[in-house]
């Protein structure tokens, strides 16, 4: 059995927050960065990070060492456009999906859906955390391989209401998906509250 592969999509316009959300300070690295360091410091042996709008912007300011780093040319697309993307370079192992706007991800959380994918592979596994669901997302080989007849405009969120997605339960909240400047003022007062 194929061991999870990480997938951070990266490669959105960013359009409600007005420039590359990926590159706004967070700790002591940007919101993406932060992603990718929590990855990093997860049991992932291997990470895709997809990018398409600022590709250029991101890859000279954030480190990718040890990434594998592959473009959507058509941005626009939306999300899926991107996880297809990711899924070709996956192969026919599961994936761990994160998102690169949500800075705050515990690598413990994403150890957790490894480990529940050794115990028992599931089709799709989603974190459940006190306030609500969200990501990481974890999506067995045979989904990620019919991603492409999926359609509507959050094609991946409708799977999550589906009888066959699981839920992986943990004790923390929801990380902040930082969309706007509001998000992003979020993001960090929850940090600094942490701190």
């Amino acid at each position: 059995m194929s061991h999870p592969v990480g997938v951070i999509l990266a490669a959105g316009l960013a359009t409600r927050m007005g420039r590359p959300k990926q590159l706004l300070p967070y700790r002591d690295t940007t919101v993406l960065g932060s992603v990718i360091a929590a990855a990093r410091a997860s049991r992932l042996e291997r990470v895709i990070l997809v990018l398409g709008a600022y590709r250029d912007e991101v890859e000279a300011a954030v480190d990718t060492v040890g990434v594998a780093v592959v473009h959507n040319p058509e941005p626009e697309r939306g999300n899926l456009s991107s996880l297809l993307i990711a899924g070709a370079e996956a192969g026919d192992a599961p994936i761990v999906l994160l998102m690169g706007d949500m800075p705050g991800i515990a690598p413990a959380v994403i150890d957790a859906h490894i480990a529940a994918w050794d115990e028992s592979p599931a089709w799709m596994r989603v974190t459940e955390y006190h306030d609500g669901r969200g990501h990481p997302f974890l999506l067995a080989p045979d989904l990620v391989a019919g991603l492409s007849e999926l359609e509507g405009p959050k094609p991946l969120w409708a799977l999550t209401q589906m009888p066959a997605a699981e839920s992986l339960v943990v004790d923390e909240p929801m990380p902040v998906d930082v969309d706007t400047p509001e998000d992003y003022g979020e993001a960090l007062a929850r940090d600094a509250a942490d701190s």
